[in-house]
């Protein structure tokens, strides 16, 4: 594990997520705490800046209650959203690693 100061955390976070090994909803905590609470912004190259901050907007606006879903249309991201987002994010990243 990572420490929140550290951007590894935010991949690392990233893999336990899609490996089922955390929840969603520790996944947004995690990384809210992560990213815009401990995080040195100037650490980060500029895509991981870009995707990391579209990922925070997702996050940021998750719910795990379908009733906030339902009841305020394109307020909340939805689980599935949010898988998605994740997994373009890191598909992202990993393009950037392999140039």
């Amino acid at each position: 594990m990572f420490e929140r100061d550290d951007k590894k955390r935010l991949y690392w976070l990233m893999d336990n997520y899609l490996s089922d090994e955390i929840t969603a909803k520790t996944f947004c905590d995690e990384f809210y705490y992560c990213y815009d609470l401990e995080l040195d912004s100037e650490l980060l190259t500029k895509l991981e800046e870009h995707v990391f901050s579209e990922l925070g907007t997702v996050t940021g606006r998750f719910s795990e209650f379908e009733e906030d879903i339902k009841q305020y249309p394109g307020t909340y991201f939805t689980e599935k959203q949010l898988r998605q987002k994740v997994l373009e994010t890191q598909k992202k990243l990993k393009a950037e690693s392999s140039i």
